[in-house]
């Protein structure tokens, strides 16, 4: 049905159970009569019929190991678009889908692709139409908006478009404007066994969320989808995670129902999401609740948010609860403890701090991080407090080996301008990358700190100068690592740095002499501190296809290809899916088999997030001289375990991945999600930065 010229997404099923037969009783007047009511009754059939199902016939099905399958998939891995539009007019069903499905990959944005791929929303196979729904989802383009709400099928009485219908809520949630928000916040018909349905519907809101559009309508349905347990699953989930994720929404109204799922929900995934929501409700309650909970719950991960919450909500009774929290048993926990002081601790808790740093027995990045809370609250006047702090951290610092115990000694130091001296020695001069990439972006504390503490002890002017000469050395490198960091630096501090870089031509030279496509990630890092220093902007490049897909390979391996990770902790076993992913899934087996992963290290590791690995230099930024394209089908991050890879925007993976700790849905459409944990997780909630990975291995050859 439509309404004002729309879809009506609320309009579903009309309840055929309700039509009137009191007429039925005239039937026994006469043989003539029952006779023309019996021709009425089957042209009420007819009018009843639902939309025709699709169709069913026998087709061929979607198999990479056919070269015609093949052949169409290297044409999305080359992004050769008008040929793969060619495929659309196939007789055969998936091969229509294969074309359209790699157009999620690709997100080309084009008015003549949308318009191409929209055709599709009407394709009698429902696997295709809904592709392609998610498909013009993924351009993240407005002009895709009207062609998914005019393909909605709001009369499917039967539930037979219930997957396209589900699609094309999602996507409109990745690309439409704010009336497409209220209608998505409006629709109240759904039931709880409507799960896909819901799911469309919730994960469109999350879409929406995340680009920043809410809606109190929305805010209301998420909270009932997320508290009421009569609701799938997948779809509470969804919802608990807008309310963790939606910017600037008002949970004040809900803090009762979001408490109480806290402490009576047995499941911790959505206990961990609606914990960061908690801070929203503005609850005095709400916070007691999360001191509570970041102390004594049973799962790490739920601990590890509520202090995330907590950090959000500060104030003098979170620092006391600090103090506390940082004796945690995981050490990640403990971290983020201490992490929740160097923001909030007030000048007269620093030195108490200071005091506590000193206990060897404390997690060491912990302990780092004390040391830095210290100095960076400590009252500028208390100069040999601060001067004892720093020769406790440079002991440390001198006494340690381990590249990733000396980084968050480094960020400790950092919090002071008086150590200038000291990181700016690492950057130029220390062997480890991980070192010199690390300490040059901890500098950018210094900078900042230097702009607003009192000078009492430090010359501003020649802080601004080394940091500064540091930058330009570090952008002349050559090193991917530092480049990248240097470029950030620029964007992030533009009108603190501007009067330090005079002349364009300093930029223009160092674009000038990348070797692309290879280095396009740093050429783009580049140009986009140029752009912020000297408009008007330049456009950047888009990662040139470098790398076909190894097909040879890809045949030679099973459906599911298993590896395990051996990590000096233990072992985890990952399985991969070949089908879904293949250019992904070749790309890792060819890198094992090369050996590339042996001897390399979890580079960073982000509690209750991810951990990282795959960097052959260790400071995050390396990898082999090609790369690969993103892979992203609708496979969504919706668990703990998941393999994915690491990327700096679309088309620029190479051989770093990273493993989620718990579900991270918004990952879902721009990271490729390849793998699942299916043993060991429990090594990988242990993994700290600098874990060595010994090897990686094919449990299957």
């Amino acid at each position: 049905m439509k309404t004002n010229g729309r879809i009506d997404l609320n309009h579903k099923t009309e309840d055929m159970t309700k039509l009137d037969y009191s007429w039925v009783d005239c039937l026994y007047c006469n043989r003539l009569t029952l006779l023309l009511m019996f021709f009425l009754m089957l042209l009420l059939f007819s009018a009843c019929v639902p939309d025709e199902k699709p169709e069913e016939q026998a087709y061929l099905p979607y198999d990479l190991r056919s070269e015609t399958f093949r052949n169409i998939y290297d044409l999305g891995d080359r992004a050769e678009t008008d040929s793969l539009i060619l495929y659309f007019e196939s007789d055969e069903p998936m091969i229509r889908f294969a074309a359209v499905r790699a157009f999620s990959s690709i997100r080309d944005s084009s008015e003549r692709v949308i318009s191409q791929i929209a055709l599709l929303l009407n394709d009698p196979h429902i696997e295709v139409s809904s592709m392609a729904a998610y498909a013009l989802g993924q351009t993240a383009a407005l002009a895709a908006e009207d062609h998914l709400v005019n393909a909605f099928r709001s009369g499917d009485t039967l539930g037979i478009y219930n997957l396209l219908n589900s699609r094309i809520l999602e996507a409109v949630g990745k690309c439409g404007s704010s009336h497409s928000l209220e209608l998505l916040a409006g629709i109240t018909t759904y039931r709880p066994r409507d799960t896909l349905l819901l799911e469309g519907q919730s994960r469109g809101l999350y879409r929406f969320a995340l680009r920043g559009m809410t809606n109190p309508e929305g805010t209301r349905t998420m909270v009932e989808y997320a508290t009421r347990t009569n609701y799938p699953p997948s779809v509470r989930l969804i919802a608990a995670n807008y309310l963790a994720r939606a910017p600037g929404i008002d949970l004040s109204h809900y803090a009762y129902s979001l408490n109480r799922l806290i402490e009576n929900e047995s499941d911790a995934n959505l206990r961990m999401a609606v914990a960061l929501a908690v801070a929203k409700t503005g609850s005095a309650r709400g916070r007691d609740l999360l001191m509570r909970v970041a102390l004594t719950d049973s799962d790490y991960r739920v601990r590890a948010n509520a202090i995330r919450s907590l950090d959000a909500i500060g104030g003098e009774a979170v620092e006391e609860f600090a103090l506390e929290a940082i004796s945690d048993e995981h050490p990640a926990v403990s971290e983020l403890a201490a992490r929740l002081l160097l923001r909030h601790a007030s000048e007269d808790m620093a030195t108490r701090i200071g005091d506590i740093a000193a206990d060897a027995a404390l997690p060491h990045r912990t302990r780092a991080i004390l040391f830095a809370a210290a100095l960076k609250n400590l009252p500028f006047y208390y100069t040999v407090t601060a001067s004892s702090l720093n020769s406790d951290l440079r002991f440390l610092l001198g006494n340690e080996e381990d590249p990733a115990k000396r980084e968050v000694i480094i960020f400790a130091l950092s919090q002071d301008p008086v150590n200038l001296e000291i990181l700016s020695r690492i950057v130029e001069e220390d062997p480890s990358p991980f070192m010199r990439v690390n300490t040059l972006l901890h500098l950018e504390n210094t900078l900042r700190i230097s702009r607003t503490k009192p000078a009492t002890n430090f010359n501003r002017n020649a802080v601004l100068r080394s940091v500064s000469s540091l930058l330009i050395s570090a952008l002349s490198s050559g090193e991917p690592g530092k480049i990248a960091i240097a470029s950030g630096i620029i964007q992030r501090n533009t009108e603190i740095l501007r009067s330090q870089f005079r002349e364009v031509s300093f930029f223009e030279d160092i674009l000038a002499n990348f070797d692309l496509p290879i280095e396009t990630t740093q050429y783009n890092g580049v140009l986009a501190a140029r752009n912020a220093l000297f408009p008007p902007e330049k456009e950047q490049i888009a990662m040139e296809w470098n790398n076909p897909i190894d097909w040879d390979l890809f045949l030679r391996l099973p459906d599911t290809v298993r590896v395990a990770i051996l990590f000096e902790k233990g072992e985890v076993r990952i399985a991969l899916p070949k089908q879904v992913h293949p250019g992904t899934v070749t790309n890792l087996v060819s890198l094992v088999l090369e050996g590339f992963y042996d001897d390399n290290f979890i580079h960073r590791v982000v509690p209750n997030f991810v951990i990282q690995g795959g960097c052959p230099v260790g400071d995050g930024y390396g990898g082999p001289d090609r790369t690969i394209r993103s892979e992203l089908p609708p496979v969504y991050f919706d668990r703990a375990g998941q393999l994915g890879m690491a990327s700096s925007g679309n088309h620029t993976e190479s051989s770093q991945w990273f493993i989620t700790h718990s579900p991270a849905m918004h990952l879902d459409g721009n990271y490729t999600n390849f793998g699942q944990v299916y043993q060991g997780m429990n090594v990988v909630h242990e993994i700290e930065p600098g874990e060595k990975i010994n090897r990686i291995i094919l449990l299957n050859e």
